[in-house]
């Protein structure tokens, strides 16, 4: 059974109602029938739900407010002007910028908002134990992806860690063998032994940096790899991110930082990718990269990495399914989620290996009107709103 912190507010007319607890212990019924939760006394840790049973309230709720962690989260109940005295309370939280909704609605309608509740809190103290490297630093192209390594603690909790690109570049020359059975699987796929251990080397590598610094995750400026050692990372990429880590390519932080929302909500990865074509009037777009997840695609291939020609890049055939593409802007103040269905896995020369043709459910303007950088993070089935409210849970 899920526990919840349960505070009561009612008016000091209120105080000796004796009806309150029998109304009480009937709402609760109605809004958890299965006994999901158990409300117990505050203690750390646990998610708090104040539940407003009466107008007149709102004074206690401001003696108290302090000695609890935000958001504060009302539930609301039709009866004993518990709305118009949580709207109060709303009002005087956005006044002091404390984050703080509503559990208002049918008991089915509360049931789902207190299961969203309870599930963000434990993301948000996941969030908040996560440190994310920056290997190197953004490449020179992304002019438009500049993010605060402040403003992400302060918004999320998460901790960035830059770690230089020579410390990564010393353990690519260690020959560092993380995973002692993906010659013998890959070998099945390619007949280029010698590329094949290269690629194991900087997955070993990045592996390694990550056991060292902790971190659930990181984004590397790749293509200094390619100059410095003629190998790419997107085989390592494709492995990592199915590894339980978030493997992002070119120091692209804001990118990275919308693929830990997604594993952080869903457990599973997403798919980075970058726009190559679009067609406003049928609403129809083209995706490409050169690494993603195995566990996203049917089937896969390895091809060469698309600039370069060297080493690995992954053309996966991904199931013509429903997919969110999403997006967190540089300056963390807003996140962007389109629904898509996969069309078609493409095969042409001219991109990144991994090609989806999809078509977008909603209007693709504001793509080209207001792009957020270009990177994009593509995630399995539909998360949309839940995504967007996860995001404002933590934001707003």
């Amino acid at each position: 059974m899920k526990k919840i912190a349960f505070v009561r507010l009612r008016s000091a007319l209120s105080a000796g109602d004796k009806d309150l607890k029998t109304e009480e212990s009937e709402y609760l019924s109605l809004i958890d029938p299965n006994k999901d939760y158990s409300f117990v006394k505050p203690a750390t840790g646990l998610p708090t739900v104040f539940f407003v049973q009466t107008g007149g309230s709102e004074i206690y709720f401001k003696d108290c407010y302090e000695n609890f962690p935000e958001p504060y989260c009302l539930l609301v109940r039709g009866t004993r002007n518990s709305l118009a005295a949580s709207l109060e309370i709303k009002t005087f939280c956005t006044q002091k910028g404390k984050r703080c909704f509503l559990i208002l609605g049918t008991p089915e309608q509360c049931k789902k908002q207190l299961d969203r509740y309870y599930k963000f809190f434990q993301i948000e103290h996941m969030l908040r134990n996560m440190k994310l490297g920056v290997i190197g630093r953004p490449s020179d192209w992304l002019i438009g992806s500049d993010c605060s390594a402040k403003d992400i603690k302060k918004k999320f909790g998460i901790e960035l860690v830059n770690i230089p690109m020579k410390e990564f570049l010393d353990l690519v020359d260690e020959r560092i063998l993380a995973d002692t059975k993906a010659m013998k699987r890959f070998l099945e796929k390619t007949s280029r032994r010698e590329d094949l251990r290269k690629s194991l080397y900087v997955h070993g590598a990045l592996k390694r940096l990550c056991e060292k610094y902790g971190l659930s995750g990181f984004t590397l400026r790749c293509f200094d790899l390619l100059k410095a050692k003629q190998e790419t990372s997107c085989l390592a990429f494709a492995m990592l991110n199915d590894e339980d880590l978030i493997a992002t390519c070119e120091g692209d932080v804001p990118t990275m930082i919308t693929m830990a929302l997604i594993k952080a909500l869903t457990g599973k990865p997403s798919f980075m990718a970058n726009p190559s074509e679009f067609d406003l009037d049928k609403g129809e777009a083209i995706y490409a990269h050169c690494t993603c997840p195995f566990s996203m695609v049917n089937s896969y291939t390895l091809a060469t990495h698309f600039e370069s020609g060297l080493g690995f890049g992954i053309r996966g055939q991904f199931p013509t399914e429903k997919m969110t593409m999403a997006k967190v802007n540089a300056d963390l103040g807003f996140i962007r989620a389109y629904t898509c269905d996969v069309k078609d896995n493409l095969l042409r020369h001219d991109l990144c290996r991994s090609q989806i043709l999809i078509h977008f459910d909603q209007e693709m303007r504001p793509l080209v009107d207001n792009p957020y950088g270009n990177h994009v993070a593509f995630a399995s089935g539909d998360i949309k709103e839940e995504l967007e409210d996860l995001f404002d849970y933590l934001t707003k």
